[in-house]
C-alpha cells in the first residue's frame, strides 16, 4: 500500500495532519449521498477533507471527494470538478462536527522515519497536540510534542537524525511493523 494522505485541521493559522481518529469518524460522507471511489494511490479511500477549529467548534472547511457521477450538494453547496471529473471539491463548507472524542494531530513529519506504506502514528512527527471534543466543542487541549518525543526515543533508540545515519533499508521493514503495532494496540 501507498503511503496516504491524512485529512487535515487548521489550527491557529497552521495545519496539522488528523492522526486519530480515522476521518470516517468525524464526517461520514456517505450520509449525504456520496459514495467515494479512490482518487489515486496516496488516496484509496477517496475522500480528503480540511477540518478547522474556530471559536472551540469544530468545522469541516473543505472536502474533495472521487467519484465518477457527479456528487449532490453537501449543505447547499455544490462540488466543482477538475478537467478530468473525477475528483470533485467542495469550498468553504463550514459544517459543524458534532463528533465527541479525543482528536490527537501532528505537525512537522520526520521524513527519516517515513514509511511508504498506509497513514503515519503520531510519533512520527515533531509537534503532537491532543484535543478533547464532545458533541464538536473542544473542552481542552493539550501539547502532547515532548511524550511523544520521549516516546519516539525509546522505540528507535534515539534521535532521528541517528537513524539516518544507520542503514536505512534494513529498518524500515521494523519501523512499519512497529508502527502497525503501535496504531492497533499489539505493541510488546
Amino acid at each position: 500500500m501507498s503511503g496516504q494522505m491524512s485529512d487535515v485541521i487548521a489550527i491557529d493559522g497552521n495545519e496539522y495532519a488528523i492522526v486519530e481518529p480515522v476521518s470516517h469518524e468525524l464526517f461520514d460522507v456517505r450520509s449525504y449521498g456520496v459514495a467515494p471511489v479512490m482518487m489515486h494511490t496516496a488516496n484509496t479511500r477517496g475522500v480528503a477533507a480540511r477540518y478547522r477549529i474556530e471559536d472551540d467548534r469544530l468545522l469541516l472547511a473543505d472536502l474533495q471527494v472521487g467519484s465518477v457521477d457527479a456528487p449532490p450538494a453537501i449543505e447547499g453547496v455544490e462540488a466543482t470538478t477538475d478537467e478530468h471529473g473525477q475528483t470533485w471539491t467542495y469550498l468553504q463548507l463550514d459544517v459543524p462536527i458534532s463528533w465527541t472524542g479525543d482528536l490527537i494531530v501532528g505537525k512537522d513529519p520526520i521524513l527519516d522515519l517515513f514509511v511508504h506504506g498506509g497513514f503515519l502514528p503520531a510519533w512520527h512527527y515533531e509537534k503532537v497536540l491532543a484535543f478533547d471534543i464532545e458533541a464538536g466543542v473542544v473542552q481542552s487541549s493539550e501539547d502532547r510534542s515532548e511524550q511523544t518525543r520521549a516516546f519516539r526515543d525509546e522505540k528507535t533508540g534515539g534521535t532521528s537524525s541517528e537513524i539516518a545515519d544507520g542503514d536505512d533499508d534494513e529498518n524500515v521493514f521494523e519501523r512499519f511493523m512497529s508502527s502497525l503495532k503501535i496504531r492497533f494496540g499489539l505493541d510488546d
